[in-house]
């Protein structure tokens, strides 16, 4: 096969999807139901080939440092489901300059392959507050992976349950933030429900052909307004 007809177009859209999970030691408590519902979510695309052809996942982890878990291009290859660790600080800093350069590699794979390629989206999921020293430390990492001059900016969604705090997750999304109420629903079902409502947004997208986001998720606040108080 030639390089052209490899690169030949016509394979249509494809999203760059980044989950990106906190797993420091504040997580511990919800390890074992943490790698059961990512192995549901993995599980679920591998099982949906349209669904995985349109949403081009990566699976990236942090705490103290980051790490790729699944990268972009292994889904369909997978023999096993990985088993994650919690342990260590929540560091963001690291993990947003991670996601750059995860993103300046795999667009261009994508490209390649002969998709279009939309902007990546990224879904954020912390039970905690950044430790990254200083606290803001993170912030200068987050606006180069935000710039509008870079063209692969990412839209971030952010998820955030526990010790998780309000206003830095505002700060961090780009499009839409989910705050766990416990007014709304049991703490302990905050994980499971933030996983569901990335899966149903991935597959929900895959309809669209554009990224979709859950109205409502249950058990979740939806932060998408920025409103005057009183």
């Amino acid at each position: 096969m030639t390089e052209s007809a490899e690169r030949a177009p016509g394979l249509g859209k494809g999203m760059p999807t980044y989950i990106a999970l906190d797993v420091s030691k504040s997580m511990q408590k919800h390890e074992k139901l943490l790698n059961e519902t990512l192995a549901k979510i993995i599980k679920e695309l591998y099982l949906n080939p349209r669904v995985s052809e349109f949403v081009h996942l990566s699976i990236i982890t942090f705490s103290s440092e980051p790490a790729v878990v699944v990268k972009m291009t292994e889904l369909t290859r997978m023999r096993q489901m990985p088993v994650l660790r919690c342990q260590g600080g929540t560091n963001f800093g690291p993990l947003f300059e991670m996601l750059r350069d995860r993103i300046d590699i795999d667009v261009p794979l994508l490209q390649d392959k002969g998709y279009s390629v939309l902007r990546p989206v990224v879904f954020l999921l912390t039970d905690g507050a950044p430790t990254d020293r200083p606290t803001t430390g993170w912030q200068e990492a987050h606006r180069a992976l935000v710039d509008e001059q870079w063209r692969r900016h990412p839209r971030i969604i952010s998820f955030g349950f526990g010790e998780a705090v309000e206003a830095v997750l505002r700060g961090m999304s780009t499009v839409q933030t989910y705050m766990a109420d416990p007014a709304l629903g049991d703490s302990t079902s905050a994980l499971p429900e933030a996983m569901n409502g990335m899966l149903s947004s991935m597959v929900a997208s895959v309809q669209a052909r554009e990224l979709r986001l859950p109205n409502e998720v249950a058990g979740y606040r939806v932060l998408s307004e920025d409103y005057v108080e009183r």
